[in-house]
């Protein structure tokens, strides 16, 4: 969540006045704040016109920047508005520009109201918050090159940099605020009767014409929401650190066990806060083994361990929906991890093999169980997405009774399991078209189009319906995505493109 200035104004005259456009940095902001609070307004009924709102803010706050450049405040809103759209999806599918592009707009605006004050601490949490949503977008397709990963990296770690700056400032101004609570009365009156800071530019602006700046003081609650962001941005570095050696991670374990052992402890003391840092601590914790076990540094075992003893201290998921799903995606990820880290066919023994699927079994039900329990929840968000993990789950599942060594529960169940898959993913059709954002819609469509024309042959291997794939010519798109991604096996592509020559 973007650090949103607030603002009030002083008493305005009643009469009626001709209206005139802004003429002053106060009017402009006057204006553009009316705009974006008829774009809030508007955001959970109609998000085409909430959208048109807010862009008429920016236009308004940009008009005034044409005029005032160095006015902060301007610059702040224009900034912080563009970012706010492209974190709600149905505002955001209003506009023509691609996300990625919506992001590098608003990281520009972040970085010139940076430019115009280089130590506001809202700005530089805001510039950081944008430089992590850009890498993960830059990062997270199917097809994301190594040059995109290293991109994202760089982004990653500025945000990094730009999180501490942050801090930096917070713990300032929170010992200057400590001290100050310290002071005599009188002198404690002195100090408040300094003016805040004001948005006007124009210095003979009229008292009624002024807006000044509400500045909140920092609590432990600010300084906690920039240490735990940083903790999720490191999180967020571990998912694409890739094959590095091990110097790769050893800053990360470094840096981290500075901010859980230091600061968050300290931060964290005396607040309501400890279930969103045992959240984040436990997202980190299993994002570095997971990234630890790729590089060979940590073995299966300790692996496992890691992820259990992580999510099961200082929290009860049975409430948190969040919570609930960011288990499910630890557990999927373990699996993958073993998949990539295991070569059945040539290296591995059939007995470990067998142990091994059954172990993958056990991980990818209890990933299951999880997003079932956090679907049931009333304050599950993301429902579209929940039920394709859950429609992924079941070909994960149902990939274990392949060769060699099926494994016996996925074999038995394999019809079961396919007729799984395509009611998840039905579902998270229905409630895409109702809730979610419209590229949930288009791939829970692609994928249960995919499954409505799969089945299973004599020899009990999946197959596409030839006639069906013919008519569709997204089917080898789609099915080329859902193989990348370990869902279904590269075999049927084979099978599918040599029946087609």
């Amino acid at each position: 969540m973007t650090k949103k200035k607030q603002f009030l104004p002083s008493n305005k005259k009643t009469e009626k006045r001709k209206p005139v456009g802004p003429e002053t940095a106060d009017e402009f902001l006057a204006t553009g704040v009316d705009f974006e609070e008829a774009g809030e307004k508007w955001r959970a009924g109609d998000a085409a016109k909430s959208t048109r709102f807010f862009v008429r803010a920016i236009e308004t706050y940009d008009a005034g920047l044409q005029r005032f450049p160095q006015s902060f405040d301007l610059s702040y809103n224009k900034a912080r508005i563009q970012y706010e759209i492209t974190q709600h999806p149905r505002l955001a599918s209003q506009l023509p520009t691609p996300l990625i592009d919506l992001l590098q707009i608003a990281l520009d605006s972040n970085r010139y109201a940076l430019n115009v004050n280089s130590e506001n601490a809202d700005v530089l949490f805001n510039t950081a918050q944008v430089l992590t949503s850009l890498a993960e977008a830059v990062s997270e397709g199917r097809h994301a090159s190594g040059e995109a990963r290293d991109q994202a990296l760089k982004m990653l770690q500025e945000a990094l940099e730009l999180f501490q700056r942050c801090l930096t400032v917070q713990e300032f101004q929170f010992t200057e605020a400590q001290d100050q609570a310290g002071m005599s009365e009188d002198d404690a009156m002195n100090v408040e009767a300094e003016p805040a800071m004001i948005g006007s530019s124009a210095p003979d602006a009229s008292e009624e014409e002024r807006w000044a700046s509400i500045i909140e003081p920092v609590t432990k609650d600010s300084l906690l929401d920039t240490a735990v962001a940083q903790l999720e941005t490191l999180t967020t570095v571990c998912g694409l650190m890739g094959s590095q050696g091990v110097s790769g991670l050893a800053w990360i374990e470094e840096y981290s066990r500075n901010l859980l052992q230091g600061k968050i402890t300290a931060y964290v003391d005396g607040t309501d806060r400890n279930y969103k840092v045992a959240l984040a601590r436990a997202n980190f914790i299993a994002a570095y083994s997971d990234a630890s076990f790729r590089r060979g540094q940590l073995d299966l075992p300790t692996y496992e361990r890691d992820l259990t003893v992580a999510f099961s201290q200082d929290f009860d998921l049975s409430t948190d929906p969040q919570a609930f799903c960011d288990r499910a995606d630890a557990l999927m990820a373990l699996n993958a991890s073993i998949v990539a880290s295991t070569d059945y066919a040539q290296n591995v023994p059939e007995k470990e093999v067998a142990q091994i699927k059954s172990l993958r079994w056990d991980y990818l039900t209890k990933a299951l169980n999880d997003l079932a329990a956090a679907a049931k929840l009333p304050m599950a968000q993301n429902l579209p997405k929940i039920h394709m993990r859950r429609g992924d789950c079941e070909l994960l599942r149902l990939r274990l009774s392949e060769q060699p060594v099926p494994h016996g529960a996925a074999s038995t169940n394999r019809y079961t399991l396919l007729k799984n898959a395509r009611v998840h993913y039905q579902s998270a059709v229905k409630l895409a078209a109702v809730s979610g954002p419209p590229e949930d819609e288009r791939e829970a469509i692609a994928r249960a189009g995919v499954l409505e024309g799969t089945s299973f042959n004599e020899e009990n291997v999946m197959e596409l319906d030839m006639k069906r794939c013919k008519k569709d010519g997204n089917t080898f798109e789609v099915l080329e995505e859902l193989i990348e991604d370990g869902l279904l096996s590269p075999e049927i592509l084979n099978r599918l493109q040599g029946g087609s020559s």
